[in-house]
């Protein structure tokens, strides 16, 4: 049991030393080609700013900065504007915790610095997970458990992401850490570290392990569990359920007070400080803006009031309207945040939902509901508060909200498992991750890609994150207009790259080759009636196919012949005033003129034609 003991101990030392190595060798600006997307760029020089300045000023000195690690951007940044000392100032719009502790690392090791902290947090749950799977299991099972808890989802990504999603699952982690242990090691049909290790010749617990099994950690606990709640406010709910816990569990009423005091007061001294920075108490408020493409203060005459075009202004307006579309929204986006093909944490975060199904199947206690109770709430306040956002943001990969929930499924089921339990995973894993997690650079900078083949196409389209797909990272898949003028009451959304990219003389799309272009046509008015126009390539006897709103046509069309197909539609998707319908459309035979025709200079590989002419409703 010792060997074993040490065997695995070794092997968390070289999981988390290889990633650490990484972090100090890599180089993270190359692979990212500069461009850092996703949030991160707004968390770089947040840190930045904190490591050199001591501040949350952004100023030119800030950006001037960012672009020597980072050429482009920091696109995506957030800001807002406050009056100071009787003059206008620019602060950072988000949660300064992430980055307050990745500073050191920035300032010392610059772009690698934030992957070598979230190295270190990796190494500490991986200990932690090990250590507390291991009181009812062997060493090999429980680093096996832990293995598949990082590996078979994408919770290891994001430990290569400038972002605070990594950083939010371990204190979420510790949190649950600090609290189940001790109550595990008491359970009676449990033994505890000391009297597992006694026949290999091993003494008393050493002071980290007495300090675990103390009430005293309970008091690190809530410390950290206030650290979540500034870090993401929803995690006030895992707050509460320890809380309860101490309360219904422990029967220690006063106790429960001071630990909520204790939480109270860490989330306080966060609030103060951002106060004392900023002037505000909360970060997300104020006029708050985002930027990119051109960001204040690169020019003496680029201000945060003048870039329109390029930035976005964050408000509440609107967001009672929002909200009463939530009812219908609700068991659609509940739907989709399972199994949604962009966001479905049944795929992503596979993991999840099979410690779930263990829970249900397993002996259940108290603090299991309080944390289950936690989880679904956390669930519940994304998809009713943001049901349009509920993933995170058209650069994420998959539901990145869904990382500082993730660590509540794994503390789910009882201590003891099986060995079984550690394959599953994994076989679910080189299914739908092993791409991503393969290539996590390249699906970082392309976060749709991997969702564009089999399996992915088979599953459902999240339609009320329609502005934030993944997909929408690539310019020629977002909010495509025609029209001459262009039209500003419909758009195309691209699901997946089976087109050619319109011209400036065309007025529709060319599918490519032989495959199905697949999109979403959303429109601001009630439409009857939805015309496809047609155009063939050079083939002869090319059968089209188009499918609008679940009715399919096809037409047989001769070389270069027109024709058309018209589908009566209702209200398809709605959400608030718009509508979406899901078109697809595919030639049986593709063409490269270029290679066919000597007078022909068209190289691209042409499938159908397709213009989109909409009939409004009448009535």
């Amino acid at each position: 049991m010792l060997q074993e003991r040490r065997s695995a101990l070794t092997a968390i030392f070289l999981i988390s030393g290889i990633f650490l190595g990484f972090g100090l060798f890599a180089n993270i600006p190359g692979l990212y080609k500069g461009f850092l997307v996703g949030d991160q760029a707004v968390y770089y020089i947040m840190a930045q700013s904190l490591a050199f300045d001591g501040d949350l000023e952004y100023t030119a000195k800030d950006l001037v900065r960012f672009n020597e690690d980072f050429w482009a951007g920091p696109n995506g940044i957030f800001l807002k504007k406050v009056v100071r000392d009787g003059r206008e100032r620019l602060y950072y719009a988000k949660s300064y915790a992430y980055p307050l502790f990745a500073a050191p690392f920035v300032r010392l090791l610059g772009p690698g610095g934030p992957i070598v902290f979230n190295g270190l947090l990796l190494f500490l749950i991986l200990l932690m997970g090990w250590n507390y799977f291991a009181l009812a299991n062997g060493p090999g099972l429980a680093l096996g458990k832990m293995a598949a808890y990082l590996g078979a989802s994408i919770a290891f990504l994001y430990a290569l992401w400038i972002t605070p999603d990594f950083f939010n699952m371990f204190l979420v982690f510790t949190v649950l850490f600090l609290w189940r242990y001790k109550a595990e090691v008491r359970k009676a049909e449990v033994p505890t570290p000391a009297a597992a290790a006694k026949p290999e010749g091993v003494g008393r617990p050493g002071p980290w392990k007495r300090f675990l099994l103390s009430g005293n950690s309970d008091y690190l606990a809530a410390a950290v569990a206030g650290l979540a709640v500034f870090s993401k406010p929803t995690n006030i709910l895992l707050g509460a359920a320890f809380l309860l816990s101490t309360l219904l569990v422990g029967k220690k009423f006063w106790k429960a007070v001071a630990l909520g005091l204790v939480l109270i007061a860490t989330t306080g001294v966060f609030f103060v400080a951002n106060r004392a920075w900023t002037t505000e108490w909360n970060y997300q408020g104020g006029q708050r803006k985002s930027f990119v493409f051109q960001f204040p203060l690169e020019h003496k005459d680029v201000t945060f009031d003048n870039l329109a075009l390029t930035s976005h202004t964050m408000t509440t307006d609107g967001y009672a309207a929002r909200l009463k579309s939530t009812a219908k929204l609700l068991p659609f986006n509940l739907f989709w945040y399972v199994f949604g093909r962009f966001t479905g944490a049944a795929w992503y975060f596979f993991p999840a939902l099979f410690y779930f199904l263990l829970f249900l199947r397993g002996r259940k206690n108290l603090d299991a509901w309080l944390i289950l109770a936690a989880a679904a709430g956390q669930i519940l306040a994304y998809v009713i508060m943001m049901p349009d956002n509920y993933g995170g943001g058209g650069g994420s990969m998959a539901n990145r909200y869904f990382m500082n929930i993730y660590p509540m499924f794994l503390f789910l089921p009882g201590v003891v498992m099986r060995r079984r339990e550690t394959v599953w995973p994994w076989v679910m894993a080189a299914v739908f991750v092993a791409p991503i997690l393969l290539s996590p650079f390249a699906t970082t900078l392309a976060p749709s890609v991997h969702a564009k083949r089999f399996p992915y196409t088979l599953l459902p389209v999240e339609y009320s994150l329609i502005n934030d797909l993944p997909t929408n990272a690539d310019p020629d898949h977002f909010r495509q207009r025609w029209g001459m003028p262009f039209f500003n009451d419909r758009f195309v959304y691209f699901l997946n790259d089976n087109f050619n990219a319109r011209t400036r003389e065309e007025n529709g799309w060319w599918t490519n080759n032989d495959k199905t272009a697949d999109l979403v046509l959303r429109t601001f008015f009630p439409v009857s009636e939805v015309v496809v126009h047609l155009l063939n390539n050079p083939r002869r006897d090319n059968e089209i196919t188009v499918r609008v709103d679940g009715k399919t046509k096809r037409i047989l069309l001769q070389p270069m012949q027109r024709g058309e197909l018209r589908f009566p539609v209702g209200d398809g998707f709605r959400i608030s005033e718009s509508h979406q319908y899901r078109i697809k459309a595919r030639a049986a035979k593709g063409s490269i003129p270029y290679h066919e025709d000597p007078t022909s200079l068209e190289k691209r590989h042409l499938g159908v034609y397709f213009e989109l002419e909409l009939v409004p409703r009448t009535r």
